[in-house]
């Protein structure tokens, strides 16, 4: 066992069950201590499941000895239940989206400063095989100057999943598809070609009846010039995830697993061998890592053992979050938006 395993509490028991699959898998990393879930039934039940003590709030959970709190939480909780964690002296994993507005974000920002312990936000689709191999690539300078990225979000979301009270509320969720589900694709993008610095989009509700947009489309450019396509829909018959890269010297295109598209095989096709040499090269001294959860998880622990960066930081988080705010004023005032936002 780790000398470094860390104690954690994992506070909803929705999405909450990937992250404690993750922990589970990786013992001498983690040891899940304690889980809180309002719900007395589904409580009950992941107790007997994971074979440790549930209780109903996250202030019961707090009162066990934890190094880190991981909350899987609605997001209109997420503001408050990250600032207790912060005040309490541990650390904080938090599901997306982290916040709905960038005065919330501010917040967050300057806790963790004045903290001891660090908050990383979720985005566990940036950890897989085909991703990494992208990154090392693109980062080492093999692709030259993006021409076009595009990226599909086409998803399956009914009546059940929005039998939830917050679901597909402004106030509960603090937006639609584009905030809540097409965010992962859309950080891949800026994790791979760099953030973008304007936004064009539209928004529609055309699958089910809710407050907040469930089909959208937008369109951006990139640091370097290069454009960008995006579009999600909770409307899909089939589910995929895909995404697709136009550098100078080569094409990337993603698996198209709708929940873990940065694993698995990404194709790679290059336009000079010598290149494609290169490339299988870098890819040969990579180290194996877990891909989705236990890949963001396993790097979090790397950091908060060893002060290295976070994986996923509130930096990261603030620029997804000036995408989508800058993507809903497009769609209201019909004109591009530039990024970051200024405000």
């Amino acid at each position: 066992m780790s000398p470094n395993r860390l104690r954690v509490g994992v506070v909803g028991l929705g999405i909450g069950q990937a992250h404690l699959l993750a922990y589970v898998l990786d013992p001498d990393r983690f040891e899940v201590v304690a889980i809180a879930e309002p719900d007395r039934e589904r409580r009950d039940r992941g107790a007997a499941d994971w074979g440790v003590p549930a209780v109903p709030s996250l202030d019961d959970l707090l009162n066990f000895e934890l190094d880190v709190v991981d909350l899987c939480t609605p997001p209109a909780l997420h503001e408050q239940q990250c600032l207790t964690v912060l005040e309490s002296g541990r650390h904080v994993i938090c599901e997306k989206p982290l916040v709905a507005t960038l005065g919330a974000l501010e917040r967050l920002e300057a806790a963790e400063v004045a903290a001891t312990g660090r908050l990383m936000p979720i985005f566990q689709y940036r950890f897989g095989r085909g991703i990494s191999q992208a990154k090392a690539v693109i980062d080492a300078g093999l692709g030259g100057p993006l021409r076009l990225a595009t990226s599909e979000t086409s998803w399956c979301r009914g009546s059940d999943y929005y039998s939830a009270a917050w679901r597909g509320t402004w106030s509960g969720e603090g937006g639609g598809a584009v905030f809540g589900h097409g965010t992962h694709a859309h950080d891949l993008i800026s994790y791979l070609a760099g953030p973008l610095t304007s936004v064009t989009g539209q928004v529609a509700t055309l699958v089910n009846d809710i407050e907040t947009e469930d089909t959208a489309t937008g369109f951006g450019r990139t640091t370097d010039g290069g454009l960008v396509s995006m579009a999600v829909t909770l409307g899909s018959v089939h589910e995929i995830t895909r995404l697709r890269f136009s550098f100078q010297h080569v094409s990337i295109e993603s698996s198209t697993a709708p929940y873990e598209p940065g694993d698995g095989s990404w194709r790679f096709d290059w336009d000079d061998d010598a290149l494609a040499d290169e490339a299988e090269g870098i890819w040969a001294a990579m180290r194996e890592t877990p891909s989705g959860f236990g890949g963001q998880l396993e790097a979090f622990h790397r950091a908060v053992t060893t002060g290295a960066d976070l994986p996923v930081t509130l930096a990261d988080a603030r620029r997804a979050l000036e995408l989508v705010m800058g993507w809903y004023e497009s769609a209201r005032t019909g004109s591009a938006v530039p990024l970051p936002s200024s405000r």
